[in-house]
């Protein structure tokens, strides 16, 4: 993607020019290509919407298609987007530019679809899957999971059995890292795609703390994993893993979602110990993955759900009984820059109640950081935000009410996105 030589400030001003201008022509000072495109998921509406950035115009709505929140979606560098479809059982890529459609899918087996992941060079993704559906019973004998390499230019999928109740996955020089119940393993992906349906025993094993949640990729081979015990980092040597450092928490509790840009890991820690969630607190947390530094900026109090990350913002939304605050924190300095406030959300967490089956909202930022996306679950509404403004800039109204928040992704060809991790 090509860097502008303007200042950011007006960057953030063409950028807001562009959003209303028709047609839209204009990159923004060279921060929007023309197929920069903006994939809103709603899963309960079987549908996925796409839009051009920054104009708004919507693109497609593609049906049809129930979405997999918790695999999320993955943009390539080529311009697709690849996600779950959990009603069909199948892997999905969406091209994005010219006239959206989908160009491929592959089958998957049964199981509760977990995590997407894709090697450094775009041929290759793997979904891991959970043997069982979140609302089925825990089976009685060990839990098991799969593995599934697709090749993304034949969409020819291989799958192999993993001793995993939750299975996590990333993918680092060939190699498939399976995050299973407090140990990571290697398998080759020529491995895999030479003995689809076997039980493969791993290159490698390393083992982590308990209960991991969040993996990401690093330059270098680093791989990196959300536990009990902090940030696991190991490093994949010839296809084998190597161990580096564990990087302690903040006193703030732990993280559960981690993701990458640049040089930097950037995630959230939460302690969800108080009497209610409006009272949970949480802390932006960053690390430099090489070195193990570390930086933590207060965020506040309230309901976060995931976050959303580009080169300059990571994005926050906390859900407050009078109001939502979306936090906006420099991945240069790991402080938070300015808060922005939105309306209560019909609909959304209640004191009292469990705010998990409340109506959300969902965050994505472009990978420059010009504009974020906010999504009020139920509304169908998006709200645009300049973080370099510090105030909302444009609604979008999607033909569906995003129900439970949806998923929003925003997609550039030519954009890496580095640590290649379904969001």
């Amino acid at each position: 993607m090509r860097r502008s030589a303007l200042s950011a400030g007006a960057v953030a001003v063409l950028a807001l020019a562009a959003l209303h201008a028709q047609p839209a022509s204009a990159d923004a000072g060279g921060r929007f290509p023309p197929a920069a495109r903006l994939v809103v998921a709603d899963a309960a509406a079987g549908s996925v919407h796409v839009y051009a950035v920054p104009s708004n115009k919507k693109l497609a709505t593609i049906t049809g298609r129930t979405f997999a929140d918790h695999a999320g979606m993955l943009p390539l560098r080529d311009g697709r987007v690849l996600f779950v479809d959990e009603a069909a059982g199948e892997l999905v890529a969406l091209q994005v530019g010219g006239t959206p459609k989908v160009v491929g899918t592959a089958r998957l087996p049964e199981g509760e679809p977990t995590h997407i992941a894709a090697d450094e060079t775009g041929r290759y993704a793997v979904v891991a899957a959970a043997g069982a559906h979140d609302h089925e019973e825990p089976a009685e004998e060990e839990p098991h999971g799969t593995l599934t390499v697709v090749d993304l230019t034949t969409y020819r999928p291989a799958t192999i059995e993993v001793d995993s109740e939750h299975p996590g996955v990333v993918v680092s020089g060939g190699t498939v890292v399976h995050r299973g119940d407090g140990e990571l393993e290697t398998f080759p992906i020529a491995g895999i795609l030479a003995n689809p349906g076997a039980h493969l025993e791993p290159t490698s094993t390393l083992a982590t703390g308990e209960h991991g949640h969040g993996e990401a990729a690093h330059a270098g081979g680093l791989v990196l994993g959300a536990t009990d015990a902090g940030l696991d980092t190991a490093r994949v040597v010839d296809g084998r893993l190597q161990p580096v450092r564990t990087v302690p928490w903040p006193d703030s509790g732990r993280a559960y979602y981690v993701r990458v840009t640049g040089e930097k890991l950037v995630t959230y820690t939460s302690d969800e110990s108080g009497d209610d969630w409006q009272n949970w607190k949480h802390d932006a947390f960053t690390v430099v993955p090489d070195s193990g530094r570390t930086t933590t900026a207060e965020l506040g109090t309230g309901f976060l759900f995931r976050h959303g990350l580009s080169d300059r913002y990571a994005g926050y939304v906390l859900h407050r009984p009078g109001g939502d605050q979306v936090a906006f924190v420099s991945v240069k300095t790991g402080q938070v820059t300015t808060r922005v406030q939105l309306p209560p959300l019909p609909g959304g967490p209640v004191p009292g109640q469990s705010p998990w089956a409340a109506q959300k909202r969902r965050i994505a930022l472009d990978p420059s950081g010009v504009l974020a996306y906010v999504t009020g679950g139920g509304t169908g509404k998006i709200s645009v935000i300049s973080p370099d403004l510090g105030k909302v800039v444009g609604t979008i109204a999607t033909p569906t009410s995003l129900e439970g928040g949806g998923a929003v992704t925003v997609v550039v060809p030519g954009h890496d996105t580095v640590d290649k991790v379904g969001r």
